[in-house]
């Protein structure tokens, strides 16, 4: 893994009209709006930008919001004891009352995007949760704003911009730029191995086309005639 680097705004513009050969089809402010997109599409595949946030329990208490720190809780400690990860319909099912029985927490499941749960709630407070999770994707604004990224990452999310600037040109330009699409989620699979467990992932990759179950289409060319032998 290439290490991390700081690149503002206007550096990641300027190689993006590097690789589109300076052309003026493009405004500044179409730029910045593929870059963040690309930032946002490769947190969401990679989970690439992460965060450790440290809150203090309260008593009796098992909804915590990460709203405005993290996106989601990938591992969570109480007083530096790791917490199972479970769901609210095990804990439903299994606890009906688990809400209202407060003691030493044990485990931690996500309820929403930016909500978590322990169970069971901490009975005195005052105490340490640890919470490393996913942060939101940067967003790039200002010229002088600044993204940390390894140069071989910042090349994939390039060819993200390249991909999204082609829809705008169309035809052959956009058809020569789905390459660049699949080596950005390529990129994103060496980064995510869940990936490639996905179906939603394969599929749009190409990876489980069943070659020998097509039936190719005839195009109109290829039909004989009626009577020729």
């Amino acid at each position: 893994m290439a290490p991390r680097q700081q690149f503002t705004l206007t550096q990641i513009q300027g190689m993006f009209y590097d690789r589109v050969q300076r052309s003026p089809f493009f405004a500044n402010s179409e730029v910045t709006g593929f870059i963040n997109e690309a930032l946002r599409v490769w947190s969401c595949l990679t989970g690439y930008w992460k965060q450790r946030i440290v809150m203090t329990t309260l008593p009796s208490l098992p909804y915590y919001s990460l709203a405005g720190f993290l996106s989601s809780g990938m591992h969570i400690e109480w007083n530096s004891k790791p917490l199972d990860q479970s769901s609210v319909t095990n804990w439903d099912k299994g606890y009906p009352l688990w809400e209202g029985q407060p003691g030493t927490p044990l485990e931690w499941a996500p309820i929403g995007i930016s909500l978590i749960g322990i169970r069971p709630a901490d009975i005195a407070g005052g105490n340490s949760l640890v919470i490393d999770g996913l942060t939101v994707a940067p967003t790039l604004s200002a010229p002088g704003s600044f993204i940390d990224i390894g140069a071989e990452e910042l090349s994939s999310l390039l060819s993200y911009c390249q991909y999204l600037a082609a829809f705008k040109e169309g035809g052959a330009e956009f058809e020569a730029a789905i390459p660049l699409y699949q080596g950005f989620l390529k990129a994103a699979s060496v980064k995510n191995e869940k990936l490639l467990a996905s179906a939603v992932f394969r599929k749009a990759m190409g990876m489980d086309t069943d070659l020998a179950g097509q039936r190719p289409r005839r195009t109109k060319s290829q039909l004989q005639p009626v009577g020729e032998r």
